[in-house]
This record gives C-alpha cells, structure tokens and sequence, in this order.
C-alpha cells in the first residue's frame, strides 16, 4: 500500500512538473550559424555596440548576420529602397526561429520614388545548417506598414 502511495505522490509531482518539461524549446542556430555570427560580432569595433549586439535575441541575431544579404536582393527586386528595410515590426513576435533551417518573421520596406510610404511584408528566411548560409528568401507584401505602435 505504501509503494502505490509513493507511486502515487511521485506521479502527482510529475504531473506538477509537466509543464515546465512541456514548455516550447526555442529553436537555435547551428553550430556553422553560431560561428558566422560570432564572427560578424567580434568584428564590431566599439565595445558598447558589441555588447549591445551580443545582448539581442537569437531570432534578432539570426535575422541580422544570416538573412539580411539574402533579403536585400530580393526586396530590392520587389521595389525597396537597398539600404531601407526592416526585417522585424513594432508587434511582439515579429522574428520567429522555427528552426536551425528556417526564420520568419513580418517587417517593411520603403518604396523607391516614394519617400513615404513603406510597404508591409512578412517573409521567411530558408537557411542550410550545415553551411550557415540563406539558401532561399521568401517574400509575401501585406500591404501598408503600420506606423508607430
């Protein structure tokens, strides 16, 4: 009677657990991900900016040091200006590791010729782990970008 009451209480305190050993692991970058993007970090000269640098999230410095070239040619195709984009938005979520082959997210680009208006897209970010590098950038419009918060 004693072992099933141990049983017993040793199950509700797992059961207690559960959660905790259920929660959502955030998916990471892999090991060639990590050594192109500590490499992009240790060249920030300022000490401050690489602290800074170093204190974003991994979706952030995924996005950033693996995705951003991969994103550039095809929003520039697309009607963006090179050098203005974002690859995040002001709502939380906006940059998402599914994996070590794949980042999404939503973000905006200003338009060529037109020095207001920023066009909404959300997009995904196809990487090779073994390699670190973007393979494939997808593009999806949504419209206007929304302003502020």
């Amino acid at each position: 009677m004693n072992t099933i009451r141990g049983l017993c209480a040793m199950l509700g305190l797992l059961a207690m657990l559960r959660p905790a050993w259920g929660a959502t692991v955030t998916a990471g970058p892999s090991a060639a991900e990590k050594r192109i993007i500590d490499r992009q970090i240790s060249r920030i000269a300022d000490p401050a900016t690489r602290r800074a640098v170093q204190g974003q999230d991994m979706a952030w410095q995924m996005t950033t040091f693996l995705c951003q070239n991969a994103a550039r040619t095809v929003l520039v195709r697309m009607g963006s200006q090179p050098h203005r984009f974002f690859l995040q938005d002001v709502g939380p979520g906006s940059q998402v590791v599914a994996s070590a082959a794949l980042v999404s997210g939503r973000g905006q680009f200003l338009r060529v010729g037109n020095g207001l208006e920023w066009a909404g897209f959300s997009w995904a970010c196809h990487l090779d782990p073994a390699t670190g590098h973007a393979t494939h950038f997808d593009v999806s419009l949504t419209g206007p970008a929304q302003v502020g918060p």
